[in-house]
């Protein structure tokens, strides 16, 4: 059952945590694995960057809405394709929202930064090996805003009006402004670095990645 309400959404019993957890965790072992010999390597250096992710969102949780994890989506579907890069946003948030706490949101934050992901894997966001930095900053702006209207769907209950949710969205404007933000500085800090690192540690495991063409959700 329910317990509470959170700034998301209903706060979850354990029970349902339990389940909301089980299921996170399945399809992100279903997206990350596969039938290739370097898949234990794989799911190593994926793994590794999914903790840095989930533990930026812990040390910078006291700060607004900033969400370095929008660009880390974008450049992770980009360089390792749609599945490996919706795995990558479903486990970093789960890992995260376990300090940060679990609920009905966890699902649309999941889901969201999933979508994200996929959206950079087919955005030609990397091109050789390089980002293509203009085209990175405008789909962070746009998927910082899209991200937080998504989001903000899982405090809507039937019993809300039209008018009190679209007042929430236009109080909300600000947090948004501030997402996006905190987007084009990691776009511009942290893409390239991720990037480089990705294909740097990825390359050498199977076929060269290119524009996150190489790995499909269907793989």
């Amino acid at each position: 059952m329910v317990l509470t309400d959170g700034v998301h959404g209903p706060v979850l019993a354990p029970v349902e945590s339990l389940v909301i957890n089980t299921v996170l965790i399945t399809i992100s072992f279903l997206l990350l694995c596969r039938p290739t010999h370097s898949a234990k390597r794989e799911i190593l250096v994926l793994t590794s960057i999914t903790l840095a992710a989930a533990a930026s969102r812990v040390l910078l949780e006291p700060f607004p809405n900033v969400q370095p994890l929008t660009v880390m989506c974008l450049v992770m579907g980009a360089t390792l394709g749609a599945r490996r890069g919706m795995a990558f946003a479903v486990m970093a948030t789960m890992i995260s929202n376990l300090i940060l706490s679990h609920g009905w949101w966890t699902l649309f934050q999941a889901s969201g930064w999933a979508a994200i992901a996929f959206a950079g894997s087919r955005l030609s966001l990397v091109f050789e090996n390089e980002v293509v930095m203009k085209r990175l900053v405008v789909s962070a702006i746009v998927a910082s805003f899209l991200f937080d209207w998504w989001v903000s769907l899982s405090i809507y209950t039937s019993g809300m009006a039209i008018s009190e949710f679209g007042l929430y969205l236009l109080n909300g404007l600000p947090f948004d402004v501030l997402h996006a933000l905190a987007s084009i500085v990691s776009a511009v800090w942290i893409a390239p670095w991720l990037t480089n690192l990705v294909f740097e540690e990825t390359t050498q495991l199977d076929a060269p990645v290119i524009n996150g063409e190489a790995d499909v959700i269907s793989a």
